[in-house]
């Protein structure tokens, strides 16, 4: 149970000395800097952000657009390449150069967006010309006669024969030269001598004529050619753009270096403008891990001997932001606190309580040995292989411990895949679910009073810890009294000592609800309210019954994958070798629902039943200035 104390930084010094000491402070990882308050406020500077954060825009557009040639991939678990400062000082002389490698590429991006655009009105244009390829000439040759009229247009193909009759009186001619839906396409040819008595015939006809502008001198198939040659031009055009795109690609290494460099310099800048200033100083104020404070110090005055540092205790009011610290075993199981929420500053951290109950309960609820060996061995190997710490992979080590925890209590239940191997372990572990479900039932309900006792016993050192000993009394050790009693009373050597626990927590209650009155009415009354709280005692008790239900429905779900698996085993060779495939695939398949469902319910146990009796959330977690990045692991090297 650690919540890391802190310390409220108050920092004064030469305001040309801000940025190096930031620097320094960004490079320990162990301050936050929070915003000022009350007239010093008012002096808050503002810090120019705009070029480094337009540049890191850039940067990440570039990477994005360079990633599927990209032969590092982003390593898991923050195990990032380290850069030394020597690196990161060359990439950063370089920043202008890299800067125009990416205008370069978005040079060829606008490049390519035009080429879309030019490949779109292509194929536009082709599509509009496909029809007519059976028309050979072009607009100025249709224009070109003086005696004869020539156009070429659409008809409702219905009207054809009708046009078609009514222009055979005339010294004209009509042609089909292609189709397009429902219209015929049509070349038409009428001697100007007859121009008056055939146009309106064709527009009865709804003839519509073509605008071929676009043509020139071109026939349509002349046209569509020269839109082929384009297409060509532009897929060559293209192609070499990516072949320009690719062989960027060499320089993603300092892409991503200068990335991360832009990302520590722009979380110092933001840093820096909480701070308040004048003309020669600036104020900063932030909180500090306790045990930072004399290094901190030391580091700072290497800088800026003139620099007032202080550092004080929290006032009262004041809520400084929460950082745990645990031992290996319970900082995996951290990731369950801070999926509920942070407890406050002076509150409880319940982690190295509670990550004994999360694994058993798990292991309760997976029940199957097997399982339980498969996530731990796998889960292992994978952090050792890969050499990442717990607190990079909180989750991964939690399922660790809680896969040994389904190994114990799979042995307990003699589950193994679904079968029971060892007969021989019911002399031992007499627990079975499937056919003796009862003694199962009162394990599970046993350990959820523990649980529940646990954390009235939490709350009660929370009250003592706080000189508080009239509430430990009366509202926690009270209902110890009570529930201890009640359940001695089920049992007929103990029931007389029962009888007297049981008075004796009712008598507390009733008396003591409400010490701060005088008032026995009120007393009573309250005290009476109180003892309701029996009901949701019984609720949060039978809770604990999922234990058993997740239990009996991982080892029952395995049992028929295995009737069902034995039957296509009773076939040949390889009715053998898909029944081992089944087997593999309906396993994991339930070891993979009943691990989530596991996850789920024993999260539950602990948000509702297990805190619900003295957890104090509400606090925020501790964001230092820190060196965290994306790509790169950079020390001591920031963006100029």
């Amino acid at each position: 149970m650690a919540i890391v104390k802190m310390k409220k930084l108050t920092l004064l010094g030469m305001r040309a000395e801000r940025e190096p000491i930031l620097r320094a402070l960004q490079t320990m990882q162990c301050l936050e800097v929070t915003e000022l308050q009350g007239e010093t406020a008012e002096l808050i500077g503002q810090v120019e952000t705009g070029h480094d954060s337009s540049d890191l825009q850039r940067v990440k557009w570039a990477l994005d657009k360079l990633a599927k040639y990209d032969k590092e991939k982003k390593p898991m678990f923050g195990q990032y390449p380290n850069i030394a400062p020597e690196e990161s000082a060359r990439v950063l002389e370089q920043r202008q150069d890299i800067m125009a490698l990416t205008t370069r590429m978005e040079n060829i991006e606008r490049e390519l967006s035009e080429l879309r655009g030019q490949e779109t009105r292509i194929r536009t244009s082709a599509q509009q010309m496909a029809p007519w390829q059976g028309l050979d000439a072009s607009p100025d040759a249709l224009a070109a006669s003086h005696t004869v009229m020539q156009m070429a247009g659409e008809v409702p193909t219905r009207n054809l024969q009708t046009l078609s009759d009514a222009l055979s009186p005339y010294p004209a001619i009509i042609s089909t030269v292609g189709t397009l839906q429902d219209k015929s396409l049509v070349y038409v040819a009428v001697h100007h001598s007859a121009k008056e008595n055939a146009l309106p015939l064709m527009e009865e006809a709804e003839f519509v004529r073509e605008n071929f502008s676009q043509l020139g001198s071109l026939t349509p198939s002349e046209f569509s050619a020269g839109l082929q040659a384009q297409e060509k031009d532009i897929a060559a055009r293209r192609e070499q753009l990516a072949k320009d795109t690719e062989s960027l690609a060499l320089h993603i290494p300092e892409f991503k270096i200068l990335h991360d460099l832009l990302s520590l310099q722009i979380s110092q800048n933001h840093a820096a403008g909480k701070s308040a200033q004048t003309a020669t100083t600036f104020l900063l104020e932030g909180w500090v891990p306790a045990e930072y404070a004399d290094r901190m110090t030391a580091q700072i005055k290497k800088i800026s001997p003139a620099c007032a540092i202080r550092f004080e205790d929290p006032a009262d009011d004041e809520e400084p932001t929460i950082l745990f610290r645990n031992g290996p075993v319970a900082t995996a199981f951290e990731p369950v606190v801070e999926g509920f929420s942070l407890p406050t500053y002076r509150g409880i951290d319940p982690t190295a309580v509670m990550a004994p109950f999360y694994a058993c309960l798990f292991g309760m609820m997976l029940s199957d040995a097997a399982y339980g060996l498969i996530m731990a061995v796998a889960l292992l190997a994978f952090v050792k292989v890969k050499k990442i710490p717990v607190r990079n992979a909180k989750m991964l080590y939690m399922l660790i411990f809680c896969g040994g925890a389904t190994v114990f209590w799979g042995i307990t239940y003699n589950t193994f895949f679904g079968f029971a191997p060892l007969p021989g372990l019911a002399r031992f572990f007499p627990l079975d679910a499937v056919n003796d479900p009862l003694p199962v039932m009162g394990l599970c309900l046993a350990i959820g009073i523990i649980h529940l006792f646990t954390g009235l016993g939490v709350a009660m050192y929370m009250n003592i810890r706080r000189g508080d000993v009239a509430a430990a009394i009366c509202d926690q050790f009270s209902w110890f009294l009570l529930i201890s009693g009640l359940i001695m009373l089920i049992l007929p050597p103990t029931a007389a000592v029962g009888r007297i626990l049981a008075l004796t927590g009712v008598s507390i209650i009733l008396l003591f609800k409400r010490r701060d009155t005088l008032n026995p009415f009120k007393r009573l009354l309250s005290g009476l309210g109180a003892l309701y709280g029996m009901s949701s005692w019984l609720s949060d008790i039978l809770s604990y019954m999922r234990l058993f239900g997740m239990g009996l429905a991982t080892g029952v779900i395995g049992m028929v994958f295995n009737v069902l698996i034995s039957m296509v085993w009773s076939g040949g060779i390889f009715a053998k070798v898909f029944a081992v495939v089944l087997f593999i695939v309906c396993h994991l398949f339930n070891l993979g629902i009943n691990a989530l469902g596991a996850y789920v319910h024993s999260c539950r146990l602990q948000y509702i039943e297990f805190f619900g009796k003295f957890y104090e959330d509400g606090g925020k977690p501790f964001r230092p200035l820190d060196m965290k990045t994306r790509y790169v692991s950079i020390q001591n090297a920031h963006a100029e």
